[in-house]
């Protein structure tokens, strides 16, 4: 009988069973910078204090833990966020000597926009200190492919493991900072192969994390960490909807990376849908 061989396990496959054993990630400390800085790399030096941990702490920690508890007549705000007037994209990123893999120049992709909405910008509701349970699945993915690092924005609980993959070839030193820290979250090298590195250090605690390249001025993505589930990330034409809401009075916090943070006050009524429109002011 003849045995067909194994096949290797799917890209997918191989973040699962990886994410089961989590190997030691490098890292070197415990918000976010409000400020856009699109083809500036990331200050490695020996000693020096990255920019990015003195920045404006966006998500910071809260005053008391969050309990889940039952919430009866729960609402939910639903609103959309558009831009008091249009942002242009950056200039593209010149890649030097990674163009072979690259291309010459990687575009800016920092504004996602549908109509007048503005995609890619954390929502979240502060204040909330008891309510729903927390998000059952607890993972969540950093793609490295064609030299961009998406999703560019996403949202996530503590406690949730970050599968960093990689398929680029060339090298990359990715670093995961919040401002506010005393230093990296955590450090992942990204080589020449195929590669999934799981890691539990960004989302230990709350905050606005950066993930940029120590190295190449243009791999950047965010991911905001709450210890809550009332936060959600806009769709292209800027809608979200936060829902299981106990009713209160809130602080309805708003951030995107071109416009800094923003912050409104929201009633949440029993059983009610709480509208809302946020216009931001880009830079």
């Amino acid at each position: 009988m003849i045995v067909p061989p194994l096949r290797p396990p799917s890209r997918r496959r191989r973040a699962r069973l990886l994410a089961l054993a989590l190997p030691l990630v490098v890292a070197c400390g415990n918000g976010d910078s409000g400020s856009f800085t699109f083809g500036k790399k990331s200050n490695s030096s020996p000693g020096a204090v990255d920019p990015e941990l003195k920045g404006p702490v966006v998500v910071g920690a809260p005053k008391s833990p969050y309990k889940v508890e039952a919430v009866g007549a729960a609402g939910r705000v639903a609103g959309t966020v558009t831009l008091a007037s249009p942002i242009a994209p950056a200039d593209p990123a010149p890649t030097g000597p990674d163009s072979a893999v690259c291309g010459r120049t990687v575009a800016d992709s920092s504004v996602q926009q549908k109509g007048t909405g503005l995609g890619n910008v954390v929502v979240w509701l502060d204040g909330v200190r008891a309510g729903k349970a927390l998000p059952e699945e607890k993972r969540i993915e950093v793609e490295s492919n064609s030299c961009v690092l998406t999703p560019r924005v996403q949202a996530t609980v503590t406690g949730s493991a970050v599968n960093v993959l990689g398929h680029d070839d060339f090298r990359q030193h990715l670093r995961f900072l919040a401002a506010g820290d005393t230093g990296a979250r955590a450090a992942v090298l990204l080589g020449k192969d195929e590669q999934v590195i799981p890691t539990e250090l960004p989302a230990k605690t709350p905050g606005l994390v950066i993930v940029r390249d120590a190295d190449h001025s243009w791999p950047r993505a965010y991911v905001a960490v709450f210890d809550h589930p009332y936060y959600a990330v806009t769709k292209p034409d800027g809608s979200f909807t936060i829902d299981g809401v106990p009713p209160g009075s809130y602080t309805l916090m708003a951030w995107h990376e071109r416009t800094g943070r923003t912050e409104q006050p929201v009633t949440v009524t029993a059983n009610g849908t709480q509208k809302v429109e946020l216009t931001l002011k880009g830079r």
